[in-house]
């Protein structure tokens, strides 16, 4: 039992004596750290400033949205330092993570235009890492997810390009105590592509911004974005352009059929308000028009003005028809004899000629063959009309008619140069 005891302890006596040689790894990350104060940046006893290099790494971008005029970042933002007071503490590089990142002085990174940020978070409860090599260089990076504003100027939608930026900066040291600069290289970028946008690369800058507190160093990373048309196109322009044409077919319908001419162009009217109300639905409510805006109101104008232009072939219509109408009245309104005759005189057997009154006091002779005759309405209203009025009347539908045939070729060509004119110079 004993022997068994104690070859059952061996192994724990084993790791026992193990410890005692080499110590627990917080031992020697307390050892590294001993007698250093992490409440002081580097080179503060030297009264220079601290100069931190900075870079980052995108690894895709989140949907910008227009109407919040913001967007989501997600990346790695990566700081260098040197910090003399670890030179020769550790004898090859030294990865800290989590709370041990707490024993050393690391800066306070702010994101000046961020609405969400985990630049904050406790690095135990965010992607965070630190390196540190012998000759006292530290190399800090953070996973980080911001949600920043972008200010977008839309006058040119959905032709438009963006651009949108990451500012960073100390929040609590001003710049004669830490100074931020960018790493000599490009803006590294992962998967970065959108629905709705094409990334065009990124520029990086650096100033100084001056606040009642004094200066602060910054840097600032500027995104450059191209919209995709591919959506608008299929969803807005196309449909838009349809709606158009079929405005037009009403030059092709019957001048006096108003009715269906009137209910083909409302519904092309309320059709395109619909797209114009939907589209702006999800845009912020801005002050100008858009390039978008401009493309379906001067749409919505050809539509009106196919509308204007039935009316004023249906008025012209009208007219001549109350012109023949008014004729009519005024050759019903003559007055004419009740009964007029037709007397075809003949002669009796001894030569002699029959008389006889008429009606009318008129003497007639006997035998004469009278005949009671009407004024034909029809006949004189044809002859009366076509002598005051047929030159006017077939002036007017000469009008209309050139009316429309002048609309099927106008309208058309008008809108191609409208087209021309908005794809080549808006931009």
């Amino acid at each position: 039992m004993i022997l068994h005891s104690r070859g059952a302890s061996y192994p724990i006596v084993v790791f026992y004596l193990v410890g005692l040689t080499y110590g627990h790894p917080g031992d020697d990350i307390r050892k590294v750290f001993k007698d250093y104060n992490k409440a002081l940046r580097p080179n503060f006893d030297d009264g220079v400033p601290t100069i931190i290099q900075s870079n980052i790494y995108i690894e895709s971008f989140g949907n910008i949205e227009e109407a919040n005029m913001e967007y989501k970042v997600y990346g790695y933002f990566r700081q260098r330092w040197n910090d003399s007071r670890l030179v020769g503490r550790v004898n090859q590089t030294l990865w800290l993570k989590g709370k041990d990142i707490d024993n050393i002085w690391i800066p306070d990174p702010y994101c000046y235009n961020a609405r969400e940020s985990n630049l904050k978070v406790p690095d135990e409860e965010k992607y965070s890492s630190v390196r540190i090599h012998n000759n006292g260089n530290i190399e800090m990076s953070i996973g980080v997810t911001l949600l920043a504003s972008c200010v977008m100027r839309l006058e040119n939608f959905p032709l438009d390009s963006q651009t949108c930026c990451l500012k960073f900066g100390s929040y609590a040291y001003p710049a004669d105590q830490i100074i931020y600069e960018w790493m000599p290289r490009d803006v590294s970028t992962g998967h970065v592509e959108m629905a709705q946008f094409e990334y065009k690369g990124a520029t990086l800058t650096s100033k100084m911004d001056t606040f009642s507190t004094g200066n602060y160093s910054t840097i600032t990373v500027t995104f450059s974005f191209q919209r995709r048309l591919g959506y608008f196109i299929i969803q807005i322009y196309l449909p838009d352009v349809f709606l158009v044409m079929l405005s037009w077919i009403v030059f092709w319908m019957e001048k006096s059929d108003i009715g269906n001419r009137m209910a083909l162009g409302i519904t092309t009217i309320l059709t395109i308000m619909f797209l114009l109300g939907s589209l702006n639905g999800n845009l912020p409510k801005v002050s100008y028009p858009k390039a978008l805006d401009w493309y379906l109101l001067v749409s919505f104008s050809f539509v009106f003005l196919s509308l204007i232009e039935c009316l004023v072939v249906y008025v012209l219509l009208k007219q001549r028809r109350k012109h023949d109408q008014v004729i009519a009245r005024e050759i019903n309104g003559i007055t004419f004899p009740l009964t007029t005759y037709k007397v075809m005189s003949f002669k009796t057997d001894d030569g002699a000629p029959v008389a006889d009154e008429t009606k009318n006091g008129s003497a007639i002779h006997q035998n004469d063959v009278c005949t009671e005759t009407q004024p034909d309405t029809e006949t004189m209203l044809d002859n009366r009309a076509g002598q005051k009025s047929k030159k006017k009347r077939r002036r007017m539908e000469k009008i209309a008619k050139l009316i429309d045939n002048f609309s099927r070729v106008l309208f058309p060509l008008a809108f191609i140069c409208f087209n021309i004119y908005y794809w080549k110079f808006i931009e």
